[in-house]
């Protein structure tokens, strides 16, 4: 258990807007003032948003009273005891990654598998459809066009009529590209419903796709074309794949995500919507 477990719950704590306190974030506590207050309900416990004390606005979040300590001597000592007790946890294991490395043997071929590097537009985006959908209750409404499928298309006929030119010429990486984008489609096609949505997404899943018949990569954007890309490594890390087959894939999809974002104009389009009460219990129950 940590000092914060140990020195008693917050959870039965009421705060004030522009109260400074003190906010749990990751292992510490950081002095912060709470901008606003949702008061609590019969299905939810109060939230408060925090901004941290000289950080960027961009940190700013929802939190509840379980991560945050009255602003006091006492709950200070507490901070700089969680401050002490992170500053000895790293150093221990910056004296153990030392130790292994002077142990450990350098691999003769190290696999370097699949590496896919998402632009920071397209992070920034993920983390956009994050907030949307967990923190304001919005769900993208299908269908979202361009659909994966046309968006995978387009790419590709990019690809087969830049490698006609005399200049890029090349047949062999057309079907390559040809090989590894219907494979993405496989992929999203099987991967969607598993592990590609959100819980609150999940009823206009099963109305729009399942019910209806319809192909996940005819209703689905670019947004959850992004989230299988950051998927992908894991997805491929247990198949028969060589290593020479993943670090391909992984070319394929960087050049996919330099696409998005030279086309993000057209590509990166959708609609969130504000779910109403009926479908966020409906979201509840679903598995």
């Amino acid at each position: 258990r940590s000092c914060f477990q140990m020195a008693g719950s917050a959870g039965d704590e009421t705060y004030a807007k522009n109260e400074t306190v003190l906010a749990l974030h990751g292992p510490k506590l950081y002095k912060a003032k709470i901008s606003k207050v949702k008061p609590a309900t019969s299905d939810e416990e109060a939230q408060y948003y925090v901004h941290y004390h000289k950080w960027s606005k961009k940190w700013d979040e929802w939190i509840t009273a379980e991560r945050i300590k009255k602003f006091s001597a006492e709950n200070e000592k507490l901070q700089k005891n969680l401050e002490a007790r992170y500053e000895k946890k790293m150093k221990g294991k910056a004296n153990k990654s030392k130790k292994r490395q002077r142990e450990e043997v350098e691999e003769e071929h190290p696999s370097p598998g699949m590496k896919i590097t998402l632009p920071a537009e397209l992070k920034k985006r993920l983390i956009d459809d994050w907030e949307h959908i967990n923190r304001h209750d919005r769900v993208m409404q299908l269908p979202v066009k361009p659909s994966v499928e046309e968006i995978l298309n387009f790419y590709l006929s990019n690809i087969i009529e830049e490698n006609k030119k005399p200049s890029t010429k090349d047949v062999k990486q057309s079907e390559i590209s040809k090989n590894i984008v219907n494979a993405l489609k496989i992929y999203f096609e099987h991967s969607l419903g598993q592990m590609l949505l959100y819980r609150l997404e999940r009823p206009l899943y099963e109305e729009k796709v399942k019910a209806a018949d319809n192909t996940a990569i005819s209703m689905y954007g670019a947004i959850h074309l992004l989230r299988l890309f950051v998927k992908m490594p894991t997805l491929c890390e247990s198949t028969g794949l060589t290593d020479q087959q993943k670090e391909a894939i992984g070319r394929e999809i960087n050049n996919l995500c330099g696409h998005i974002v030279k086309k993000k104009s057209h590509i990166l389009r959708g609609e969130y919507k504000k779910q109403s009460k009926e479908h966020l219990e409906k979201a509840k129950n679903v598995r």
